[in-house]
């Protein structure tokens, strides 16, 4: 019974690391790339790269109103984007269209469980 229990415990615990450590290519997000509204004005890009338990910045900032192309890239592991108090919510890989129009500063998180550091992935958008 404790070797059934231990083998289990193992492939559970292979499965997450697998899971965090899973990365993808370019061709990948090619596949699985743009998904970005067309408002019908022009829109600035703002590229966001996560890797391991971090964002490449603490603050991004934005003009309120403007429509942003927002991208999420991963480098390590797989990881998402929520912006907190929106009901913005990016996968890697993809673009949304997002449109802030109440200034103020908004918490990024990662919305993916991505392993240990998950609960310390945070940034700033910063609304102006």
């Amino acid at each position: 019974m404790k070797k059934w229990l231990l083998f289990a415990s193992v492939i559970c615990l292979v499965f997450i690391i697998a899971a965090c450590g899973a990365n993808t290519t370019k061709e990948d997000n090619k596949e699985a790339n743009t998904t970005a509204a067309d408002s019908g004005a022009s829109a600035s890009d703002l590229v966001i790269t996560a890797s391991n338990w971090k964002f490449d910045q603490e603050e991004y900032k934005i003009k309120a109103g403007e429509t942003v192309n927002l991208k999420l890239d991963s480098v390590d592991g797989m990881h998402g984007l929520q912006i907190k108090k929106t009901d913005y919510s990016i996968d890697n890989g993809k673009t949304v269209a997002v449109n802030i129009s109440e200034p103020g500063t908004y918490d990024m998180i990662c919305s993916r469980p991505c392993g240990a550091g998950h609960v310390q992935m945070k940034a700033k958008l910063v609304v102006e």
